[in-house]
């Protein structure tokens, strides 16, 4: 199909925003490793910035961003041969530690308020810095069109997919309660993330025409095609973020029942 996912939010204050997320995320995840001895999260961040650079890395080196992709931090312009590096940083870290967030507050520690607390004031401030950015983006040019079906990419999300649900069977069944949480920790993160810049007209799916011009692709097409985005593209495919080190005993949790 000829959809592509288009964005025009990079040199428009997006990785400020991230930037300023990543301080706050890396403040949690000190506090909760120094006065709860929870590791958990440091963990998590390390394989969200590994797997994130590497995917984004795989993106611009096969020219599924475009040619001129690049991406603009406090001033400087970045192009796509080291923008992957700052995606890995200040996009990957904060997927892993806000969906595993939302397994940890609403499962794993439901009745500590002070966890339910800074999770959701992440929450808040994700969805104000989202549409500062979509707000400041609108009118700009795109800098990113996506094909939302090259075949590399559906088979590598796919593979993915099946590799986290293996490992989920090889750890045992309560693996696959964590995976589900972890999934839909990271389809809210996606939404309050993203969806602010959908509505606001910065990020959104497109048609091309034969001059090679990008229009937003209409009515029912338009959301079946964002929700795919949200629920396969971005959350679906980076359960392998959560399902590699909880695997491998490097995050620890409850062996019982769920």
């Amino acid at each position: 199909m000829n959809l592509y996912l288009t964005r025009s939010f990079d040199r428009s204050g997006y990785y400020e925003t991230r930037f300023l997320l990543t301080l706050c995320v890396l403040a949690l995840v000190g506090y909760l490793a120094i006065r709860k001895k929870d590791r958990n999260y440091l963990v998590l961040f390390l394989s969200g910035v590994l797997w994130q650079a590497l995917m984004e890395y795989r993106l611009i080196s096969g020219g599924l961003r475009g040619s001129s992709y690049g991406l603009s931090f406090f001033g400087v312009q970045l192009p796509g041969s080291v923008s992957w590096l700052f995606q890995g940083l200040f996009e990957g870290g904060l997927i892993t530690v806000l969906s595993y967030a939302f397994l940890d507050t609403f499962r794993l520690h439901r009745g500590d308020l002070v966890r339910r607390r800074l999770y959701l004031g992440m929450c808040a401030l994700i969805v104000i810095l989202a549409s500062s950015v979509g707000w400041m983006a609108r009118g700009h040019a795109i800098t990113s069109a996506r094909p939302m079906f090259a075949p590399g990419s559906i088979f590598t999300g796919f593979a993915w997919i099946w590799l986290s649900l293996l490992l989920a069977w090889w750890k045992g069944g309560e693996m696959f309660r964590w995976l589900g949480w972890y999934y839909w920790g990271t389809v809210v993160y996606v939404l309050l993330t993203f969806e602010p810049l959908h509505l606001l007209g910065v990020r959104y799916v497109a048609v091309k025409d034969a001059a090679g011009h990008y229009a937003a692709a209409s009515g029912l097409d338009q959301w079946r095609w964002i929700l795919w985005s949200h629920l396969y593209e971005v959350a679906g495919t980076k359960i392998y973020y959560f399902a590699i080190p909880a695997a491998l005993g490097l995050v620890r949790l409850p062996r019982g029942k769920s």
